[in-house]
């Protein structure tokens, strides 16, 4: 049970599984709530975010100052914004 208590609590586990949570979440909004799909750019946001943080992490690893909740909070809220503009068809 410890190996997979460490294998969560690991940087890089967390912000793919935020990343994977908020695609799946724009996924199903676009498909089947929103009444016209959201476009590919906006929705390449959350995964671009987790992609800076990966660079970010790699040239800063000595520091190791990243706080992961932060990226995490970011991806949310852009997901959650990218699907209120696309609610009032702004993208």
């Amino acid at each position: 049970m410890s190996k997979i208590k460490q294998f969560i609590k690991s940087p890089h586990i967390q912000i793919a599984l935020a990343t994977g949570i908020c695609i799946i979440i724009l996924a199903v909004f676009s498909k089947r709530i929103l009444p016209k799909p959201i476009a590919y750019l906006p929705s390449a946001i959350p995964p671009f975010l987790m992609l800076i943080y990966e660079i970010v992490q790699i040239k800063l690893k000595e520091k190791n100052k990243l706080k992961i909740g932060y990226w995490i909070t970011a991806i949310i809220l852009s997901t959650a914004i990218i699907i209120t503009f696309s609610w009032i068809n702004v993208i």
